[in-house]
């Protein structure tokens, strides 16, 4: 994602949805499968607009949980907005009232200053036991109603999290070996002093100095791990080689892995000079490293590599001693465009651009034992928002499903289906529509690796109207089977998940 060189109209997909429904969907074309049955959830912005204020940024929206219903006849749509303290204090007073991730609060130090991120609860859903979690970057989990979405409050998660922010990350992992989702929430913690040390004896100057550099927090992940009865348990701390933004995680059958790329974060920003967002950079003469944390506790491995930024993890397997990690890899240079991008989203010179540098490319790591990593491209288009039939997660998988965001060569935004024993791809992006993250459901009853449908959510521009979009997993390029089309429109949604559950 980059930014555009030249001023475009700015997409009606980021006006605010029209409120919240609960309505069948009347008009289906296609056939809707039959043994397709379950709901599909969904997280993303839903609010562009706060009394006369309006929100540019994706990361600082207030949350909407979206669900398709799906009963072997027919598809039930229903939307709620998290009820999240930002979004209650700010519907009163017509206006923002928390700080964002790029976004101020008027009154410049002294009303930002000390201030974290509000948690808007926006990003990606976890289903746990009978709730529905609505998970935010750097806070803790909103538990909703899985049939109403209706907001029960925050969750510690039977007091799993702790401290001050008790963060649990927008980005789990499935291990469907022990049927566990891995989870993991920033922390930072001071090392222990001895300050006896410091103050006895000569160099007491020196020793100060080093002090005061001893101060500045260390940066460390917890992780965590929710079995099937969604019971969550501390697991371990991990710490990181740098103050950056760890998005996601991917797992292995040994280790947890992290990718720390060389974004790093000006600690200032907590005194309220500039929005977090503002005062990020990227340090294109510092490495990205991997960091391999053992499942079992054992010491932690950190790999440095080239320069680079992700969002998402595809994947991750163990291959004998090797580690293999597959990602979308932006390049360094084009991380200064997706941030005004990501910031600046509804503005109208912050489209995608028509002719961006270098595509965001699905890459494939091999990290020896010996620390050498070796890369491999696994498609020639740009894509985001990986997916794969989560059956195989931690293990090798033979097929990735991705968004198509590369408008240097596609007049929409679309998905794809690559095959990575044969390298070929499959693409279906039809111009003047957005479309957001596939997700795999499997036939029931099948092992098959791409037996089954992909689900996504498309809205097409010249119409203002979104639908459910249902694939066959195995012919993306031959279009959907069937769509459920919406009355109105819906906008952007990041992450979601699927049940075979059936919403009341």
């Amino acid at each position: 994602m980059v930014a555009a060189d030249m001023e475009t109209t700015a997409s009606r997909y980021w006006d605010d949805i029209d409120g919240e429904f609960d309505l069948p969907v009347a008009e289906i074309t296609g056939t809707l499968p039959a043994e397709l049955v379950g709901t599909l959830y969904r997280n993303g912005a839903g609010r562009w607009n706060i009394g006369t204020e309006r929100v540019e940024s994706i990361f600082d929206t207030d949350g909407m949980v979206s669900a398709f219903v799906l009963d072997g006849t027919g598809v039930r749509f229903r939307n709620r907005f998290v009820r999240t303290k930002h979004y209650q204090q700010s519907l009163a007073a017509g206006r923002p009232t928390g700080r964002g991730l790029a976004y101020q609060r008027p009154g410049g130090l002294r009303a930002n200053a000390f201030r974290l991120p509000t948690n808007t609860a926006n990003t990606n859903v976890m289903i746990n036991a009978d709730r529905l979690l609505a998970l935010w970057e750097g806070g803790r989990p909103h538990e909703l109603d899985l049939d109403t979405l209706a907001t029960i409050g925050m969750s510690d998660l039977g007091g799993a999290l702790k401290g001050p922010v008790a963060a649990y990350s927008a980005h789990y992992t499935y291990d469907p070996v022990s049927d566990t989702k891995v989870n993991f929430g920033f922390d930072a913690y001071f090392p222990r002093l001895d300050l006896g040390h410091v103050l006895r004896g000569p160099g007491r100057g020196r020793r100060l100095r080093e002090l005061a550099e001893e101060l500045v927090p260390r940066p460390r992940l917890r992780l965590y791990e929710t079995d099937a009865r969604g019971i969550t348990r501390y697991r371990r701390a991990v710490p990181l080689p740098g103050l950056g933004l760890v998005h996601d995680m991917a797992l292995t059958r040994r280790y947890a892995v992290f990718v720390v790329s060389p974004l790093r974060i000006n600690p200032l920003a907590l005194t309220g000079y500039a929005s977090f967002w503002d005062s990020m950079h990227f340090d294109t003469d510092q490495p990205a490293y991997f960091v391999l944390a053992p499942r079992d506790g054992g010491p932690v491995r950190t790999v440095a590599t080239d320069p680079f930024f992700h969002w998402h993890f595809t994947n991750a397997y163990d291959d004998g001693d090797d580690v293999v990690v597959e990602l979308p890899r932006f390049a360094p240079h084009s991380f200064a465009g997706m941030k005004n991008y990501t910031a600046h989203i509804r503005s109208d010179g912050a489209q995608l651009a028509s002719n961006g540098p270098d595509p965001v490319v699905l890459t494939r790591f091999r990290i020896g034992g010996s620390g050498r990593v070796r890369t491999e491209a696994l498609a020639d288009f740009g894509c985001e928002f990986p997916q794969i039939d989560q059956r195989r997660s931690t293990l090798p998988q033979r097929f990735s499903y991705v968004v198509l965001q590369d408008p240097s060569r596609f007049g929409g935004q679309g998905i794809a289906r690559i095959d990575h024993q044969t390298g070929a791809d499959q693409i279906h992006c039809p111009d003047g529509n957005m479309l957001v993250e596939p997700t795999f459901v499997p036939r029931p009853g099948s092992t098959a690796e791409d037996d089954g449908w992909v689900l996504t959510v498309g809205y097409q521009e010249s119409v203002h109207r979104s639908r459910l979009m249902i694939f066959d997993a195995a012919k993306i390029a031959d279009g959907p089977i069937a769509e459920a089309w919406l009355p109105f429109h819906v906008p952007m949604s990041y992450h979601g998940t699927f049940t075979s559950r059936v919403a009341r």
